[in-house]
């Protein structure tokens, strides 16, 4: 099977905020100084649902909570069929040498509207360590410069602070507050000509 490999390097303001290898071979993996970030399988199921059951973690979803095992289960077939209509999707983020999985991170067309948002979650025990930002920059640059995206937004509840400075270190900027899923979202953009 042929394989090739290329680099991409996403900067902002002077510094580097993605960087990402990626395996064009058919194994869907983008690597970035060290997370994997790969197509979820339903293997991952049970660590998924650890992840989105956590309260702390699920406090900033749409609902207020942490999913059960069904919800998780049901978002987990909605990422699967996402990549399957659209080519592209949310990845699992996982550490590059122990492959656990810490998260999910990508890229989700949001039906509504037609935007794409850059989506991040990672699990709590790996909060404060950069992951999110690292995996976000990464997504960043596999949107700009290989699905050819010109604007990326990202959503967040007001309040969730941490997930606002991501998007902040990843070259996002602030527009407005606006209606998403029934609440209100922090909303971000970044055109790909201003990057």
């Amino acid at each position: 099977m042929f394989v090739w490999l290329f680099f991409v390097v996403c900067w902002f303001d002077g510094k580097v905020v993605g960087e990402l290898w990626m395996n064009r071979g058919g194994c869907g993996e983008v690597w970035t100084g060290r997370l994997c970030l790969r197509r979820f399988s339903l293997e991952d199921l049970d660590a998924y649902a650890m992840i989105m059951g956590d309260y702390e973690v699920g406090r900033w979803f749409p609902l207020g909570r942490g999913y059960t095992r069904a919800e998780a289960k049901k978002s987990l077939d909605n990422i699967l069929a996402h990549w399957a209509k659209h080519g592209f999707g949310i990845w699992a983020v996982t550490d590059k040498d122990k492959r656990i999985l810490l998260g999910r991170c990508g890229l989700n067309l949001i039906a509504e509207t037609l935007e794409v948002e850059v989506d991040f979650v990672i699990a709590r025990e790996y909060w404060g360590r950069g992951y999110a930002t690292e995996a976000a920059g990464a997504t960043l640059a596999y949107g700009f410069d290989v699905l050819g995206l010109n604007r990326i937004i990202g959503l967040a509840k007001p309040d969730n602070i941490a997930s606002r400075r991501v998007m902040e270190k990843i070259g996002m900027r602030y527009v407005k507050n606006a209606e998403y899923w029934g609440i209100t979202c922090a909303y971000y953009e970044i055109m790909k000509a201003l990057r």
